[in-house]
Parts: structure tokens; C-alpha cells; sequence
């Protein structure tokens, strides 16, 4: 697929998301961090690989929750670190990755001050390196799905969101083929697709 050709369609979408969000009231606004487990293969060379380390990144971020009820729209702008890519020639590749979220909450009971809730949604990957600049894609898109609790505490103001949330690549973020200290790279279709675990605490005001 080509990631080019996705631009006017993600711009389409959102444009039209703000524009049916326009007039409805935000509940509030938030800041996020986290660690996330980045899940890569290595990828296979013939008579050698390029090996995926550093698995462990972080990420932070914000974003606003539109709604009320039960059914809520979270859009929000996030910074990953998703790990490094070595190279037989010693060569390394750190991947980061700036993302746009747009999540849909859906709160299953209330219970007293405790909310658990579902959520998920697309993602739009803009996948970030200051080195080997050809090796990754301008953009991808990834999914999201997880499970959290909304925890009000009394008299301060502010919600705690505690989340676990699974993400799984739709495109790849690196390029079909790109070249390293002379080696010509072609990554799978698998290979080239995000994958990883989150853990993340939200903290909204």
C-alpha cells in the first residue's frame, strides 16, 4: 500500500472528526505517560539479520475527551520511543515515532468513584530517526485497542486513568527497501508493522 496515497483520506477524516466535534462539549483535558514494549522481528539477511534491541521505550503525550455519557471521542498527540535496530556493519537505527490518536471511550458501569472502560481506535504514525532518513515510511497507521479505569479522587479536581492497551501495525513504518553501509535491506510485510504493549497513566483535569 501506499502511505502517500492514505494523506488525503487522513486529512479528510479529520476534518470532518473536528467539524462533527465542533459543538460538542469537552470534558476535559489530560497528559499521559508510559512504557511500551515494542514487539519487532529481526530481519533476515540471508547470511546474516539485522537484530531488533532495546525493545523498552516510553511515551508521553496529551490529549482532550469530547462527550458526555457513556461513549466519549479522545483525540490526542503523543512522542514514542520504540526501540533500535543493529546492523551487521555495526550500523544502528533508533526509532521514535510521533503519533495522533483518535480513541473511542466506551465507560461500562460507574461504580461509586471507579469507571472501567473500553477503548480503541486509529492512529496516524509519522515514524521519526535522525539517521538512514530513507529507512522509514513519512507515514503509517496503526490501531489501538485497551482496557482502563477511570478513578475520581474527591475534592482534588482531577481523574486518575490507568490503561493497558495493545497496538498492532495496519501499514508498515519501514520503507519496502532502503540501503545501509552498502547493504541492500528488504524488510517482510510483517516486519515492517508496529506491534507492541502499552502501559499508561492518564491524568485529566
Amino acid at each position: 500500500m501506499n502511505i502517500r496515497s492514505l494523506i488525503p483520506a487522513v486529512f479528510a477524516a479529520c476534518t470532518l472528526t473536528l467539524a462533527a466535534t465542533s459543538s460538542v462539549q469537552a470534558q476535559g483535558l489530560g497528559i499521559s505517560a508510559g512504557g511500551n514494549y515494542n514487539r519487532f522481528n529481526d530481519i533476515d539477511l540471508g547470511d546474516a539479520s539485522v537484530t531488533f534491541n532495546n525493545a523498552v521505550g516510553y511515551h508521553v503525550g496529551i490529549f482532550l475527551e469530547l462527550g458526555g455519557g457513556p461513549l466519549s471521542l479522545r483525540p490526542g498527540v503523543y512522542y514514542h520511543t520504540m526501540g533500535r535496530y543493529e546492523f551487521p556493519g555495526g550500523e544502528e537505527l533508533d526509532v521514535a515515532a510521533l503519533e495522533v490518536p483518535l480513541d473511542v471511550r466506551l465507560t461500562l458501569a460507574s461504580l461509586g468513584g471507579i469507571q472501567p472502560y473500553l477503548l480503541g481506535g486509529p492512529v496516524l504514525t509519522l515514524p521519526q530517526t535522525d539517521q538512514f532518513g530513507d529507512a522509514l515510511t513519512d507515514l503509517s497507521l496503526t490501531g489501538d485497542v485497551g482496557f482502563g479505569v477511570a478513578l475520581g479522587l474527591p475534592g482534588s479536581g482531577f481523574r486518575l486513568l490507568p490503561e493497558v492497551r495493545y497496538s498492532i501495525g495496519v501499514t508498515g513504518f519501514l520503507s519496502e527497501e532502503f540501503q545501509v553501509a552498502g547493504l541492500t535491506i528488504t524488510p517482510s510485510d510483517a516486519d515492517r508493522r508496529f506491534t507492541r504493549i502499552m502501559l499508561r497513566l492518564n491524568v485529566m483535569f
